[in-house]
């Protein structure tokens, strides 16, 4: 492992009102703008989508790192049973009558109409990075005038972070695609899409709406997902979207993070947003009642609590915390914007990078409070902010411990998803985690690397994440 310097229903309802960061901490939150995929009246494919959805909401995808573990987790289900076969004797009298058994189909997966609706996004997103990238030259890319705050080092990532981003969406739609076959389902198809730009600068401000859509749209159906195998990847790839749209917030000049707490979306609003780019037909499969709907594997008898599971969170939430209010108060804006590790840079990004970081660390002591509260109202004890040493002496330093921490909180809130049980609680912890996401992939990109290194986020461990968080943990 790299060294991480370096490198009760009235409890659950207190719980949504505990982590509503919006009424809590109004000035943190900001609603990522979608004027750029606000859909109109009269929108006739949003309405035929619509009329085929269920409860169900769409989700952003399935990396293809996590295709394995999820169609080995499908067993046999959703496969029809096989139906028996008669075998005639050589004599038959006439009143031997062969006769059938009805045979009763097993139901499909109910993971499988979830998928579907991520595949309907994915393809979408996946056609418009295909022809965008072949329509527009790097050339034309890095002179949009969307960049024109940007110096050389920010214009020049964006040709190649733009065809990774498409990449990691043809994955999805691959990954996906075989999941829901393996499951015993038929994936939707590829529709035909005009999503209306006509230059760079606007090709990449559709991407921002588009990838925040998405963010939204996995935030909304990702509590309706059954199993946890899946869950785990579908978290995995949650967050890539999210950090997909903190870089294109970025280089369209707003927020990488704008809320700390990103918001969800119903199936409804995802449609109107999606609807209007396709231009063609498109069936969704009816999804299960709710009489039909299993229960969570999340929602399964553990060894894990809520509250212990938002206690591991809080433990890191108060290191991020304490890191961000310590760090902030040592480094002048100044020593900030002149570290070593932004001298790529020129002053379109540098000036930003010390109100971003105030922002982050705005959105950790918000999770903190929210955290705190919720455990308390779920008749817990919150854990308590321990003394730390996060080993820095440079701005670069400092930096580069902010890069580790954000990217070792994506990992834990990925790898714990599947095992909080109350829908308010996992709703807004997986709402959490996409910002985390957001900021790691800001903090990627000042020191230097890729804001979405992977197809799929990996998860990590309770014991895991302990074991890098007790490195910065001088006394409990």
């Amino acid at each position: 492992m790299t060294d991480p310097r370096r490198d009760s229903h009235d409890a659950t309802q207190s719980a949504t009102d505990r982590f509503d960061i919006d009424a809590q901490h109004a000035e943190l939150r900001g609603h990522t703008t979608h004027e750029d995929a606000e859909a109109g009246d009269g929108n006739t494919t949003g309405d035929s989508l619509r009329s085929h959805t269920t409860r169900r909401k769409m989700i952003a995808g399935l990396a293809a790192a996590g295709t394995a573990a999820i169609a080995g987790c499908s067993g046999d289900g959703g496969q029809a049973t096989e139906e028996p076969t008669m075998t005639p004797t050589d004599t038959p009298t006439p009143t031997e009558t062969p006769t059938e058994e009805p045979t009763e189909m097993e139901p499909p997966n109910p993971d499988v109409d979830v998928l579907n609706y991520a595949l309907t996004l994915e393809h979408l997103e996946n056609a418009f990075y295909r022809d965008g990238l072949d329509e527009f030259a790097d050339e034309e890319l890095m002179m949009a005038d969307v960049l024109s705050p940007f110096g050389e080092a920010v214009r020049m990532d964006v040709p190649e972070f733009l065809q990774t981003v498409g990449a990691h969406e043809k994955a999805h739609v691959d990954a996906l695609s075989a999941t829901i076959e393996d499951l015993g389902g038929t994936p939707v198809m590829e529709a035909e899409y005009d999503f209306g730009y006509e230059t760079a600068s606007e090709f990449i401000a559709t991407a921002k709406a588009l990838e925040n859509t998405g963010v939204s749209a996995y935030a909304g159906a990702a509590p309706a997902i059954v199993n946890n195998e899946i869950l785990q990847a579908a978290a995995g790839i949650h967050s890539v979207e999210a950090r997909h749209a903190s870089f294109l917030n970025l280089v369209n000049d707003d927020s990488p993070f704008p809320a700390g707490v990103d918001e969800a979306r119903s199936v409804a609003e995802v449609v109107d947003i999606a609807g209007q780019f396709i231009t063609s037909d498109v069936s969704l499969p009816d999804g299960l009642t709710d009489d039909e709907e299993p229960e969570q594997d999340r929602k399964a008898d553990n060894d894990v609590s809520d509250v212990d599971v938002l206690n591991y969170a809080l433990t890191l939430e108060h290191l991020e915390n304490a890191f961000y209010r310590d760090g902030l108060e040592n480094f002048s804006d100044d020593e900030l914007m002149s570290a070593n590790v932004l001298s790529d840079y020129d002053d379109g990004l540098t000036m930003k990078v010390p109100d971003h970081l105030a922002t982050v660390g705005a959105h950790e002591a918000a999770h903190v409070d929210a955290i705190s509260q919720t455990v308390s109202d779920l008749g817990g004890t919150p854990v308590e902010e321990a003394t730390y040493d996060f080993g820095y002496e440079t701005a670069s330093e400092f930096l580069a411990v902010a890069q580790a921490l954000e990217n070792t909180g994506v990992a834990a809130y990925a790898g714990a998803a599947g095992t909080v049980a109350a829908d308010a609680v996992f709703s807004a912890a997986i709402g959490i985690h996409s910002v985390e996401a957001r900021h790691a992939a800001f903090l990627n990109e000042l020191n230097v690397e890729s804001p979405f290194p992977n197809g799929v986020d990996e998860p990590m461990t309770m014991s895991e994440v302990t074991e890098v968080a007790g490195q910065f943990i001088v006394e409990e």
